[in-house]
């Protein structure tokens, strides 16, 4: 898995999640690649209606390309 493949995951997850709040400009801020454990850690960023730019950061697993957890920036 390459960063974009862990980015449109994540940016994925945080739109489903976020959907009823209509995110928009859903975008990488921040990443961080753990080879020994395969895990990526991504702050994507994102608008909400309030015009507030709020963050998310989300943890992907390399092995299987699953969201291990998600939590405020």
């Amino acid at each position: 898995m390459d960063l974009q493949s862990a980015v449109a995951v994540a940016k994925r997850h945080v739109s489903d999640l976020l959907a009823a709040d209509a995110p928009k400009n859903i975008r990488l801020e921040e990443f961080l690649y753990d080879d020994h454990l395969g895990v990526w850690t991504l702050t994507i960023g994102f608008g909400l209606a309030d015009a507030a730019r709020r963050y998310k950061i989300v943890r992907v697993s390399e092995a299987n390309q699953s969201v291990l957890s998600i939590r405020d920036r």
